[in-house]
C-alpha cells in the first residue's frame, strides 16, 4: 500500500500542483549543497527579501528610515545584525503595516499563535507557497515517503462531515486519521487508538502533550498498539522523559520537529537525532544574547527567525520567544543544514525571585533528565508568592522514587538560593493547553518590575 500511496501522491502533485512538486525536487537538490553553497543561497534570499520589504512593506520602510538604514548598507552577512529585531508587540501594534502593498487578498492565509507563550498574535502566510514541501523532505530523513498513511493529533477547529469527506477524496488512496487535541476525552482517545490499529499508519504526528497523553493511555491500560515507523512531535519542548515514554508506548523512534504559527517548518531531527537541523534554505535562524550579539556554539540565547519565503507578510529578524543554542559539531548524517540543540523552554518561562535570581527555562525542562524513568511527566508552577511547586506523574515501579524526588527538590531548592519554598507533589496526570504541554507556568512575573 505504501508504494501505491507514494506513486499516487506524486502523480497528483505533478498534475494538480506542479509548483509544489517542483519546489520539492529543488529542496532535495539543496541537500546536496556544501555548507558554503547553502550559506550563499541563504544570504541571497535574505538580501532579496530585505530589498523587497523595504520597497513594498510600509513597516520596514518606516522603521529602517528612522534608523537611517538602507538595504544597500547591509552588504554582507555580518551586516545583518544591524537590522532591528521584530517583536510580538510589533505584530500587534503594526499589523496592517506589515502587509505588503498590492497583494491580492486571496493569497492571504491567516495564522494565529502565542496563546500558551504570551499575547496571541496574528500573521499572514502566502496561500500560493507550498510550505508543506519542507515536511515532505523531512519525512524522507526518517525513511518515510510523502503520501503515507498517518495518524494526526492536532487542534482541528471547524471540521465537518463534508470536510472529512473532501479530505478522504483528495488524499485517496492515502488514509489519514485525526484526533482533535483540544477535545481529547477518554472515549475519543480509545476510538482513535482503535483506528490506529485498523489503519496501521506509518507515521504518528502531533503536539507533544497530546501524543504524550496517548502514550500514557496505551501504557496505563496495557493496550496493544500498531507500531508505526516513526512518531514526530512539535509545539512544545520534548524532554527525555516524554521521548522515552512515547517510544515505549508506540515501539517506534520519536523525532522532534520545530516550528511555530508565525513561521512553519523551522527545523527537525534527522534519523541520527543529534540536534535539530535548521531548514536554512527557507528560514534564517540566529541565536543572540540579551545584548543582541550572536551566541557562540553551545551558548543558549534567544531564537531570531527570518522567513525567507513569506513575501506577503515579511518577518525579518523576528524574536519568536524561544531559546536554544547552536551545536558545535556538524551532524554525522552529512547534510549541510546547521544544527541547534532542542528548544528548552520559552523566555516567558524563566522564573524570577525576590532577590533578583533567575532560573532559566532550559534548566527547568531538564529537571528529570538524570532520572528519565522516575516520572512520566512533570510541570513547574511558580506561585504569586514566588514559591515553586513541581507536579510530577510518578512511575510507581521506579526503585527509589522518594529519594529521587527529594534529590530533585533539593537541587531545585539550591538553584533558587533557598529563598522560597520548593515542594514536589505527585499527581495522576498533567493537564495540557489544548494539547500543548506547558512545562513552566509562572504567576510571579507580573510582580517583577
Amino acid at each position: 500500500m505504501s508504494t501505491l500511496n507514494t506513486t499516487a501522491f506524486f502523480i497528483k502533485q505533478r498534475a494538480l500542483r506542479p509548483r509544489a512538486y517542483s519546489r520539492y525536487r529543488q529542496l532535495l537538490e539543496n541537500e546536496r549543497l556544501s555548507g558554503a553553497e547553502l550559506r550563499a543561497l541563504n544570504w541571497r534570499k535574505r538580501a532579496r527579501l530585505l530589498e523587497y520589504a523595504y520597497t513594498n512593506v510600509p513597516f520596514y520602510r518606516r522603521r529602517l528610515d528612522a534608523m537611517h538604514i538602507h538595504p544597500r548598507d547591509i552588504r554582507t552577512p555580518e551586516d545583518w545584525i544591524q537590522l532591528p529585531l521584530l517583536h510580538k508587540t510589533d505584530l500587534v501594534q503594526s499589523h496592517s503595516e506589515l502587509l505588503a502593498t498590492g497583494v491580492n487578498p486571496g493569497r492571504l492565509a491567516l495564522s494565529t499563535t502565542g496563546g500558551s507563550t504570551g499575547k496571541p498574535v496574528k500573521v499572514y502566510h502566502d496561500r500560493q507557497f507550498p510550505h508543506e514541501t519542507l515536511g515532505w523532505r523531512m519525512f524522507r530523513w526518517w525513511n518515510i515517503q510523502p503520501g503515507i498513511d498517518s495518524a494526526i493529533v492536532l487542534r482541528l477547529p471547524g471540521r465537518s462531515p463534508l470536510m472529512d469527506l473532501t479530505n478522504r477524496v483528495m488524499w485517496w488512496p492515502t488514509r489519514r486519521i485525526f484526533l482533535d487535541a483540544s477535545s481529547m476525552t477518554p472515549e475519543r482517545i480509545d476510538q482513535f487508538l482503535a483506528s490506529v490499529n485498523k489503519c496501521r499508519p506509518a507515521l504518528v504526528q502531533g503536539y507533544v502533550g497530546a501524543v504524550h497523553a496517548l502514550a500514557e493511555r496505551i501504557l496505563g491500560a496495557g493496550l496493544r498498539i500498531h507500531a508505526p515507523e516513526a512518531v514526530t512531535v512539535t509545539a512544545a519542548p520534548l524532554s527525555s522523559v516524554q521521548r522515552a515514554l512515547i517510544e515505549r508506548a508506540f515501539h517506534a523512534p520519536v523525532y522532534d520537529q520545530y516550528g511555530c504559527g508565525e513561521v512553519f517548518w523551522l527545523g527537525a531531527e534527522c534519523d541520527r537525532r543529534a540536534g535539530l537541523h535548521v531548514f536554512a534554505d527557507s528560514r534564517h535562524l540566529e541565536i543572540v544574547d540579551e545584548s543582541g550579539r550572536p551566541c557562540e556554539p553551545g551558548m543558549p540565547g534567544k531564537v531570531i527567525v527570518t522567513d525567507l519565503e513569506n513575501y506577503v507578510f515579511p518577518l525579518i529578524r523576528y524574536e519568536v520567544g524561544d531559546r536554544s543554542s547552536f551545536e558545535g559539531e556538524p551532524c554525522p548524517c552529512g547534510r549541510p543544514f546547521p544544527l541547534i540543540q532542542p528548544v528548552r523552554g520559552r523566555i516567558s518561562d524563566v522564573l524570577h525571585f525576590p532577590d533578583g535570581r533567575i532560573i532559566s527555562g532550559e534548566y527547568l525542562t531538564t529537571l528529570f533528565d538524570s532520572f528519565p524513568d522516575a516520572v512520566t511527566a512533570f510541570q513547574v508552577h511558580q506561585g504569586s508568592d514566588a514559591s515553586i511547586a513541581v507536579r510530577a506523574v510518578p512511575n510507581r515501579s521506579f526503585a527509589g522514587l522518594d529519594a529521587t524526588l527529594e534529590s530533585v527538590r533539593r537541587t531545585l531548592q539550591a538553584k533558587a538560593g533557598h529563598s522560597v519554598p520548593v515542594r514536589i507533589s505527585l499527581v495522576p496526570h498533567i493537564s495540557s493547553d489544548r494539547g500543548k504541554t506547558r512545562y513552566v507556568i509562572s504567576d510571579y512575573h507580573q510582580h517583577v518590575s
